[in-house]
């Protein structure tokens, strides 16, 4: 009969061990380089074609400018954009390109038109900030 394993009590103890000593040594590490934010804000701006396409067939950018007087300078926002097409799901920017384009100031965010790359196709935006 061959033996698979034996059970050894002090091996259970000294495993434990080592994980209690390599997430700590884990987290003592990581600690530092990060800051849990509990309090966050989200906003989601929702265009339809109506609002970001104007009367004579162009862009509306004034979708592109944000007013977010409570954003602050030193901590930068998240932001996803999402587009829905004609009988489609909702997909994001991130598929294509993997990032949004935008800067921020002064509570201002402001979205470079080159994330709104095939507008005219689209049948609604949704833009989810998060700070």
């Amino acid at each position: 009969m061959i033996k698979i394993a034996e059970f050894q009590p002090g091996y259970i103890f000294w495993l434990f061990i080592g994980v209690l000593a390599s997430s700590s040594c884990i987290n003592g590490q990581n600690s530092d380089r990060f800051k849990e934010y509990k309090q966050l804000t989200k906003r989601v701006y929702h265009f339809t074609k109506v609002e970001f396409i104007t009367e004579e067939g162009e862009f509306n950018e004034a979708i592109c400018t944000l007013n977010i007087p409570d954003l602050k300078e030193d901590s930068p926002p998240y932001i996803a954009i999402y587009y829905k097409r004609e009988n489609s799901e909702w997909f994001t920017e991130s598929l294509y390109r993997k990032r949004v384009r935008f800067s921020f100031q002064d509570g201002i965010v402001k979205l470079d038109r080159t994330n709104f790359w095939d507008w005219f196709e689209l049948k609604e935006i949704k833009v989810v900030i998060i700070y």
